[in-house]
């Protein structure tokens, strides 16, 4: 059931062994200013205590629907819940991240600021479990296109896709690139409707321990990413901007990998693909990020 036919936003959740993370997530989704929205939830084949979990939320909520599938990964999850969404305008929420009471009045009025957008994305921030903010995403600017070359800001909490005019646009769901199949997806969106921003936090990842990519498989990491671009540039608009970059796309690829393998004490891969950074893009070197690479290999 739904409160109504045709809400304004469809917010969709795809879940995997969660149900310790799933109520408090929800809770900052029930508790919105903004009322008109649906919520649904894919569920990815937990094992765990999510099902129950669902059925009792479901009881509850008169805007809220669960649809469950055979494990697949999140870009599939997501795009089982983009054909099921009635809403004008379709978002996503990871299942253990929060919305801030404002964040959809306030997506609600850019929208209309931007006289309807196919592509809004909002500012969000990064916390600690305890609600202690880490950093601040709030400085990406509407029209930029090229930004996605120096990786992915974007979190898909702080998506908003019209759904007619991004009608047919789709998560990519190859399980070898789960993990960066929204950045594969954000090129082809901003390649081919461009975006805007916003930049007031109203939304927030919540980075806790189960999240950690450390102790990760680089080869992994790097087929993963790899695929990722690969699958974008097929894309006649998402190539016609971003295949004139593709090498420093690349070096940026390659200084993410770096950053991950310093944080897990893997120093010696670590120099390995921080120098594969400076071959593709030498004036890496002045950049923040190289820094702070450097201070995590030093000390």
């Amino acid at each position: 059931m739904k409160t109504a036919e045709n809400p304004f936003f469809s917010i969709i959740i795809p879940t995997y062994n969660r149900a310790d993370f799933l109520p408090k997530t929800l809770a900052t989704v029930f508790a919105q200013e903004f009322k008109d929205f649906e919520v649904i939830v894919i569920d990815d084949g937990s094992t765990d205590q999510t099902l129950d979990l669902l059925k009792d939320i479901q009881q509850k909520h008169p805007n809220f629907s669960y649809y469950t599938q055979p494990n697949s990964e999140r870009g599939a999850a997501r795009n089982h819940g983009i054909r099921k969404a009635v809403g004008k305008y379709i978002t996503f929420l990871d299942s253990d991240d929060w919305l801030y009471p404002n964040h959809f009045t306030e997506a609600y009025k850019a929208i209309q600021n931007y006289q309807e957008p196919a592509f809004l994305h909002t500012a969000y921030e990064i916390v600690t479990p305890e609600g202690k903010t880490q950093t601040k995403i709030d400085n990406l600017q509407s029209d930029d296109k090229k930004f996605l070359i120096q990786g992915n800001p974007l979190s898909c909490m702080g998506w908003f896709l019209h759904k007619e005019k991004t009608n047919g646009f789709y998560f990519p769901e190859d399980r070898t690139m789960a993990g960066s199949e929204d950045w594969a997806f954000a090129m082809v969106i901003v390649a081919n409707f461009g975006i805007k921003t916003t930049h007031l936090i109203t939304s927030a990842l919540v980075n806790h321990d189960a999240r950690s990519v450390l102790g990760f498989d680089e080869k992994k990491l790097e087929k993963r990413t790899k695929s990722a671009l690969v699958y974008a540039l097929q894309d006649t608009q998402t190539n016609a901007l971003y295949a004139p970059h593709e090498k420093r796309i690349i070096a940026y690829l390659d200084a993410y990998i770096a950053l991950h393998l310093a944080l897990s004490k893997k120093k010696k891969s670590a120099f390995r693909y921080l120098w594969k950074t400076l071959k593709g893009h030498l004036f890496f070197i002045f950049e923040r990020r190289f820094l702070g690479i450097v201070k995590h290999l030093l000390f």
